[in-house]
This record gives structure tokens, sequence and C-alpha cells, in this order.
């Protein structure tokens, strides 16, 4: 099965994609950078974290996090 991955750029983030994925039924999961033992230093390089999403739900996963994205005051 190939998966596609969606940046995130906080836990909040993270938090509400999860809550919009599991509502439209799209399997996914959420993959935070921290890592204790380097207090954070990943999260500071490689980002929050990211969510993995097999491919055969991309386009609508895509939609989703767009529609998302539009809704934030700028």
């Amino acid at each position: 099965m190939k998966i596609f991955r969606i940046e995130l750029d906080n836990e909040f983030e993270a938090d509400v994609i999860n809550s919009l994925f599991e509502e439209e039924k799209i399997p996914h999961t959420v993959v935070s950078h921290h890592s204790s033992a380097y207090d954070g230093l990943f999260q500071m390089t490689m980002g929050w974290g990211h969510v993995e999403i097999p491919e055969e739900f991309q386009e609508k996963a895509e939609k989703l996090m767009q529609s998302y994205k539009e809704s934030l005051p700028e």
C-alpha cells in the first residue's frame, strides 16, 4: 500500500485534521516529530509532524486540508 504525507504545523492542527479525517472515515496516522530525548530538536528541523494517508484517499484528504486552511483567519 502506498501512502502520502501532509505536513502539520502544530498539535492543534493535528487534532483538527485527526477529527476531520475520522469523521470522513479516512484511514490515517498522525506522526509527531517530537523526541523527549532530544528536547524537540527534530521538531525544530523537521516541523511539528505529519499525517500519513493511503494514496487512494489522497484527493479527499487534500480537499479537506485545503478547506481547513481556507477557514483559518489570516
